[in-house]
Order: structure tokens, then C-alpha cells, then sequence
């Protein structure tokens, strides 16, 4: 069964459950290219370890089909047509896969990784799909990376309660900025709600 996750991720109560998968945007590669797909062309959105496939005149016999590794790619900003003004990043990081990111600040990124793909609503809000099944379900979870970092750390599930090792985990990451740090440990609140607060990260306060 796909079930679709909608917390933490803006506009949930109003997420259009006809999201699409195929969606315009823009390819940044490493090397300063900047291969945008709009009107009436697309680009597939990314998962896994895949290929990033994008189509020219996508919806016409003389549809062109075009394919980038991840390898050479900085990142893909998609949206959905009708929501233009609600760009989703998502960054390729090779421990991983494709991930969505969720929030960047001078100091970190915060992502959200889905096995099982995205898709962007109509008004611009992001899935992330996930399969459950009886005694196990494909992964969503959260990865920081602090501004610098070659890799992502694993820090939990999105869907589970905030347990004291996720926080922990959390803690031990930003020990350079201590009074952050202490807040996240003695804090009460679900793990969206926490994963929120690194928005105040600062190492150098």
C-alpha cells in the first residue's frame, strides 16, 4: 500500500493528493550549466540512486528524452506547473540518494530522505511517499549536514515520536553551538517540531 506522508512538510491539510511526479524545473550541474525544462517540457523527479530523466516537449510525438547522472549534478529545483512559486531542491548525496531538502541555513541543511520517490502538489506542497507494510515500511528519514560536510548523518524516522536518542543524536551534532544544543535535549516536542529548531543553529555565537 503507498501511503502518503504529509506532516512537517507544508500545506498538509490542503497537499492535492493528485501530485505530480513529472514536474518543470531546473537542473544545476557541477560544472555551472543551468538546463532549465518549462512549458511544455519536464523533468522526472528524482529517487533513489536513479538517473535524472528530463523530456522535451514532453506531451508531443516529437518528445526528446535526455538523461544525467547524479554524479555531475549540483542539485534539481522542481515545481508544479501551477506552482511556480514553491521550488523544491533536491540534492544527491552518493551514502544516501536523492533527498529532498527540507530547510538550509548559512550553517546546515536539513534533509528528508524517501525511498520510495516524491511528488508536488498543485499548490506546491511535497510528498514523500512511503510503503508500509505488516512488519516493515520502506525509509523516510532525516539527515543533517552542516555547511561544509562531505556526508549526511542519519539522525531518525520521520513518522516516530521523539524518542531521547533522537535528540541526542541531534545534541552531539551541534555541540558547537551549546545553548542550542541544551535546548534540543530538555525539549518535549514531536520530531518535526524539533528538527525545526536547528533553524537557530549558530556555531559561531
Amino acid at each position: 500500500m503507498r501511503l502518503l506522508i504529509l506532516v512537517l512538510f507544508g500545506f498538509a491539510s490542503t497537499v492535492s493528493l493528485q501530485a505530480a511526479e513529472l514536474v518543470e524545473g531546473v537542473i544545476y550541474l557541477k560544472n555551472g550549466t543551468r538546463i532549465e525544462y518549462t512549458d511544455l517540457d519536464r523533468i522526472a523527479l528524482p529517487k533513489q540512486n536513479g538517473t535524472v530523466r528530463a523530456y522535451l516537449h514532453a506531451f508531443s510525438k516529437q518528445k526528446q528524452k535526455f538523461t544525467y547522472q547524479p554524479s555531475e549534478i549540483d542539485s534539481v529545483v522542481c515545481w508544479h506547473p501551477q506552482a511556480w512559486e514553491h521550488p523544491r531542491r533536491f540534492y544527491y548525496a552518493p551514502s544516501v540518494g536523492w533527498c529532498w531538502v527540507y530547510f538550509e541555513t548559512p550553517y546546515i541543511r536539513v534533509c528528508v530522505y524517501a525511498k520510495k520517490g516524491y511528488g508536488i502538489g498543485t499548490n506546491g506542497g511535497i510528498l514523500c511517499w512511503q510503503r508500509r507494510g505488516t512488519f516493515s515500511s520502506s525509509r523516510l528519514a532525516y539527515y543533517l549536514q552542516k555547511k561544509g560536510g562531505e556526508t549526511l548523518l542519519f539522525i531518525g524516522s520521520v513518522n516516530r515520536r521523539s524518542k531521547d536518542i533522537f535528540r541526542e543524536r541531534i545534541a552531539r551534532y551541534i555541540n558547537d553551538d551549546p545553548l542550542l544544543s541544551e535546548q534540543i535535549l530538555r525539549s518535549n516536542t514531536n520530531r518535526s517540531k524539533t528538527v525545526l529548531m536547528l533553524k537557530d543553529y549558530n556555531p559561531s555565537k
